[in-house]
């Protein structure tokens, strides 16, 4: 299938669609921000890590290098080259890591063993560098753009409640993720800073109202109908920016003003998305998550988990399962729960300014959208792998 900048001209364009209606229930605007958030969690961790899970192709790449190739393929001359500044003040915002550790990672994917990327320096600074995929790398962006393909049919198959839920949910990610940017490249001009996120590459095969789709709001019946077969690939070129582009700012802002790291954070968002009364976790089952989405061992967990319960910072308690006095139940302290509200807090008050911007049509789409998602990757057979 060849890639095609501008499929407007082949979309059979919006038909009425009335059967979406023995489906989808009306969403409140007044709870609508914090029903958001709350599935937009789902989505950003567990949806996202098994996408990427996928991408990842073989376990011989981390997150942070399958992460460096999306953003090369996604963001890059001609899918090809970026600029290595780019790709670390990225990665670092995403992994609250290191500079070096990014560059680390880059040295990887271009050492002699992985042999993916060249690192030169740019035509335009001596001090700048670019890096390239090699062709060695553009064979293996293939192969983890073909893995990524099957899953997405595999999700999309299985959104078929009615016969246009396919061209729903295609649309609702795209604006989704289109107001994401338009949101972050706003807080940056208002800041001094350069506009950091950036249009879909004319060579990647996107959405025919990708240009538009900030410009107004649309209904059921203005939803355009996408032929099939361009479908997944079109699926798998959005999973990348909701994970990290909007999934990782919504993070950051839920962050901002605390003294924590990304790990706390997230073991207190965990508890609050997955956890019993959103305050009561088995600590197995958080060391289990963190350490297949952020790549740490058990140990470390436990030590981010123990860091919450010192006395100067009080948030969690650790106390013997009733059901066995070999686990461990993770707890929210009265301090914790008042913490995590205020998390909850900043997310719902960024995301009403995402629910300003949205028709009523388009809120009803988004919440079924993303309830459909999660409970789809529940099921997930993944991590897809077809060669």
């Amino acid at each position: 299938m060849r890639p095609l900048s501008n499929p407007v001209g082949f979309i059979d364009m919006p038909k009425t669609e009335a059967s979406h209606q023995a489906h989808v229930k009306s969403v409140d605007r007044a709870q609508a921000a914090r029903l958001l958030l709350e599935l937009l969690y789902r989505v950003h961790y567990i949806v996202g890590m098994k996408v990427q899970d996928t991408l990842r192709t073989n376990d011989g790449l981390d997150r942070h290098q399958t992460a460096v190739l999306w953003i090369i393929r996604s963001e890059g001359t001609d899918g090809r080259s970026i600029s290595r500044k780019y790709v670390e003040k990225q990665l670092t915002s995403w992994y609250d890591i290191s500079s070096s550790a990014i560059s680390k990672s880059i040295r990887g994917l271009a050492s002699k063993d992985i042999g993916f990327l060249n690192i030169t320096e740019s035509p335009n600074s001596g001090r700048e560098k670019l890096i390239e995929l090699t062709p060695a790398g553009v064979f293996f962006m293939q192969k983890m753009t073909r893995n990524g393909s099957a899953m997405c049919e595999w999700y999309l198959e299985n959104m078929s409640q009615w016969e246009s839920e396919v061209d729903v949910c295609l649309f609702i990610y795209t604006k989704i993720t289109a107001l994401f940017g338009k949101m972050i490249d706003a807080e940056r001009r208002d800041a001094g800073e350069p506009v950091a996120y950036a249009a879909p590459q004319e060579s990647v095969l996107h959405h025919p109202l990708t240009h538009v789709i900030t410009e107004k709001s649309y209904s059921w019946d203005e939803v355009p109908t996408v032929p099939r077969e361009y479908v997944p690939l079109m699926q798998l070129n959005i999973f990348f920016p909701i994970h990290y582009k909007a999934g990782n700012k919504l993070e950051l802002v839920m962050r901002s003003g605390t003294d924590l790291s990304r790990q706390q954070i997230i073991i207190l968002l965990l508890m609050f998305g997955e956890g019993e009364n959103h305050s009561k976790m088995a600590r197995k089952r958080i060391e289990a998550a963190l350490s297949s989405w952020l790549e740490l061992t058990s140990s470390s967990v436990s030590k981010a988990i123990r860091s919450l319960t010192t006395r100067e910072v009080g948030l969690l308690t650790i106390d013997e399962s009733p059901e066995s006095g070999r686990e461990k139940i993770v707890q929210l302290t009265p301090k914790g729960r008042k913490f995590v509200s205020k998390l909850v807090e900043s997310g719902v008050n960024y995301l009403q300014t995402l629910v300003d911007q949205l028709g009523d049509d388009e809120l009803d789409m988004v919440v079924h959208i993303f309830e459909r998602t999660n409970a789809i990757f529940d099921s997930y057979p993944g991590p897809f792998r077809v060669g």
